[in-house]
């Protein structure tokens, strides 16, 4: 269930379980939350870190993040709450954190139904959470590690540039500088992931105070650096297509495909010397 928004959502669960413990409605006392390691790297690279609550007796709370549509995600929850339970010999409780709208699925109704084909038919029970379903503004006013999840809650575009604005000065005000920058860092993701690139990176223009920070920095230089390299690649098509004529899907994908802003320019240079696009790709 592994995809790279899942890995802000592990990142966040790191900095503070308990936070995440509340927010998914579990009673207990803060100091009795902790992180461990599932144990089962042997078996599965999911479910690395799994929360520990040392209740009586002591329990397992598997937090697992969704980000993509998959319907084999609660098997695959179940699975790990077997290999839990056998490993750490305690209850465990498994919880599907749905990161976005678009990986939604009828399939996510927290509970997958098992008939063998002979004895008796039973049920796995799982606790199912849409992040774009929770309330912004609980997750503004609450625990901070949880406040990068506010500007992707419910809310409306037109708000979002407030939560944002709201969510970065209590990080800035609150947290050290190290989990500062986890905590920044993982609202650029988490804004590409609801927003798209072109929208979160205009969120983030509007506030001067927040794009110096180096974490918002590097995202809006990385999509400059990506502006340049688009540019670059629509001039070499546009001057070949002058000289050449159209190009065939092969040389154009070849052309797309490049990501290096130096040979991109190169190959404008070369536009000069050559007759066809299979002399400008040649060494390519």
């Amino acid at each position: 269930m592994s995809k790279p928004y899942d890995a802000v959502g592990k990142d966040l669960l790191e900095l503070d379980p308990a936070a995440w413990v509340a927010f998914l409605g579990v009673v207990c006392p803060a100091n009795a939350v902790s992180l461990i390691d599932s144990e089962l790297s042997t078996v599965t690279t999911a479910a690395d870190k799994v929360v520990w609550i040392a209740d009586d007796p002591p329990w397992i709370l598997d937090v697992e993040f969704q980000s993509w549509s998959d319907t084999a995600a609660p098997p695959q929850l179940l699975k790990y709450n077997a290999l839990l339970q056998e490993k750490h010999k305690c209850p465990v409780a498994s919880v599907l954190v749905v990161m976005r709208e678009s990986a939604n699925s009828t399939a996510y109704n927290g509970r997958f139904p098992v008939t063998p084909p002979f004895g008796p038919a039973w049920e796995f029970g799982y606790t199912v959470v849409r992040l774009w379903e929770a309330s912004a503004e609980a997750l503004l006013t609450g625990p901070l590690a949880l406040t990068p999840l506010a500007p992707v809650a419910n809310l409306g575009t037109a708000d979002v540039a407030e939560v944002l604005r709201r969510s970065v000065e209590r990080e800035n005000r609150e947290a050290d500088p190290a989990r500062t920058d986890r905590m920044f860092a993982a609202i650029s993701v988490l804004l590409t992931m609801r927003y798209g690139d072109v929208i979160s990176k205009d969120l983030l223009k509007r506030y001067p105070d927040i794009r110096e920070i180096a974490p918002f920095k590097m995202f809006l230089e990385d999509g400059r650096a990506e502006g340049r390299v688009q540019e670059a690649r629509a001039v070499v098509l546009r001057q070949g297509r002058k000289k050449f004529g159209a190009p065939s899907p092969e040389h154009e994908a070849n052309i797309n495909s490049i990501a290096d802003l130096t040979l991109l320019e190169t190959l404008s240079e070369r536009l000069l010397d050559v007759k066809t696009w299979d002399e400008l790709l040649k060494s390519e």
